[in-house]
């Protein structure tokens, strides 16, 4: 399972709050007739590249030159950052020809930037040449520095070359972070090294890095694939013993793995306990849930959990129409099935594989049908 920061959206609705803020403020001081200095244009053209706004990040930049305020390393290093971010890692490397032509030195968030930029290019061997080429420029690597790279090998599968600089970390005098062990702890169990991984887990405690919500979703995500439920909701309760309050992350991880051990009745008791505990359950949760209602032929019931999703204002995806459908044909409940098709197509989904299959093995069994006929050319890919 994928595991992404569950803060993800309210992360975005504090940058959206702090960049209006920043906008007022602007627009207070031209209006006060104060001239913004070169601060106040860097967070500007922060907000603007968090958000997109290129057309108004390059009016800010030109506004910059015409008032004859210099930019800097920190102005330079926003936009490398912005367009590695973005995948336009090219963009980037042409800001840095400028900054080299105005004699302005990369910083070590520069470096930083770019490494990152490279490694979700899956340039691995340029983001190592950035990371050697610190050192060279008089600067050293940080912590930041050696964590991005790491996260670079893992992700591009290169295990080991990350855990070569994990344990060389040390050497030059810096600190591991949660960050460093929960990236290295994920790549280790994402290439079936569990017991690498746990061992690493037991340093981190050892060392007294404390492990954090996004550590225990790790642990409790590689213990539900390798089927240790109970071992799951043993760190559930050690998170909740430490005040780390589990997010729909984590929950989400525990219902996939009762419905993949065939615990869906364990499964619907944690998605109905949500709202409880102030969470409200996502696609992935409640899909989970009700792909296992159809395998388990309570086609009624996920049909009903259609209806629970629309109402909760998570609206179903495509993942779900095909798992609807594929238990509504496996009853032979055809008719059943026809609305959810035409809403299907009407919401521009098509039918997976496995529907697909079921959808034409049941025309060719049937009396000619017309209406099943036009819903199939217009849900199965390529017919």
């Amino acid at each position: 399972m994928k595991l992404l920061c569950s803060t993800n959206n309210n992360c975005l609705v504090f940058q959206w709050s702090a960049f209006v803020t920043n906008i007022f403020c602007f627009k207070l001081c031209r209006e006060k007739g104060i001239s913004p200095d070169v601060v106040t244009y860097n967070s500007m053209i922060q907000g603007l590249c968090d958000f997109g706004r290129w057309r108004e990040v390059k009016n800010l930049l030109n506004e910059m030159v015409n008032r004859k305020i210099s930019l800097t390393v920190v102005t330079f290093s926003i936009l490398v950052d912005a367009f590695c971010k973005e995948g336009n890692v090219k963009e980037a490397e042409d800001i840095l020809e400028i900054m080299k032509q105005q004699n302005i030195c990369p910083n070590i968030v520069t470096y930083n930037a770019l490494i990152d930029g490279y490694c979700l290019q899956r340039k691995m061997d340029k983001a190592k040449e950035v990371f050697d080429s610190i050192t060279s420029s008089g600067l050293k690597p940080c912590i930041i520095s050696y964590n991005s790279l790491i996260n670079g090998y893992c992700k591009n599968g290169k295990v080991d070359e990350a855990l070569r600089l994990f344990l060389e970390v040390s050497s030059k005098g810096l600190e591991h972070t949660t960050v460093t062990y929960n990236t290295m702890i994920h790549g280790l169990f994402s290439e079936g090294r569990f017991a690498d991984g746990w061992k690493l887990f037991n340093d981190m405690e050892a060392r007294q890095v404390h492990p954090g919500l996004f550590t225990y979703n790790i642990l409790m995500d590689v213990l539900c694939r390798t089927h240790q439920i109970a071992e799951a909701f043993s760190f559930l309760r050690v998170m909740e013993n430490k005040g780390l309050n589990p997010d729909i992350i984590t929950y989400g991880i525990l219902i996939n793995g009762l419905c993949k051990d065939g615990k869906l009745d364990d499964a619907k008791m944690i998605l109905n306990e949500l709202p409880s505990k102030g969470l409200k359950p996502n696609i992935k949760i409640y899909t989970v849930i009700l792909g296992s209602l159809c395998r388990k032929g309570c086609v009624d019931e996920a049909e009903d959990l259609i209806v629970k999703m629309e109402r909760s204002g998570c609206a179903p995806n495509s993942v779900t129409y095909n798992y609807i459908v594929q238990g509504l044909l496996k009853k032979k409940e055809v008719y059943k099935a026809i609305p959810f098709l035409e809403e299907m197509h009407e919401r521009g989904f098509s039918a997976d594989a496995a529907t697909s299959s079921m959808l034409i093995s049941r025309l060719q069994g049937s009396n000619k049908d017309d209406v099943l006929l036009e819903l199939i050319k217009k849900v199965v890919p390529k017919i």
